[in-house]
């Protein structure tokens, strides 16, 4: 897995870390997820990465964020990543 640091700014224009930053997140993904990651897309947002899209497994939202939380860092990843939900236990 290829990990970029959290101290990016997006404002850097080319040559910013933030590309590297996403890059690693999306390679973690597709490495580590036990789902396709395909219909996922990544961007920067000033200092945070947003990650959208459509997951097919339950509680897919959940993996990509702490994924991409461990390589970017808490409060610099905003997932809105749509997914079905387990079904409460009794």
């Amino acid at each position: 897995m290829i990990l970029i640091p959290p101290d990016f700014d997006c404002r850097g224009g080319e040559g910013s870390d933030a590309s590297g930053l996403i890059a690693s997140i999306k390679y973690a993904l597709a490495a580590e997820a036990p789902f396709d990651t395909q219909g996922l897309c990544f961007r920067a947002l000033g200092n945070c990465v947003v990650i959208e899209g459509q997951v097919a497994e339950p509680d897919g939202d959940e993996f990509v964020r702490r994924v991409a939380e461990d390589i970017a860092g808490p409060d610099r990843v905003v997932v809105r990543v749509g997914c079905p939900r387990r079904a409460p236990q009794s």
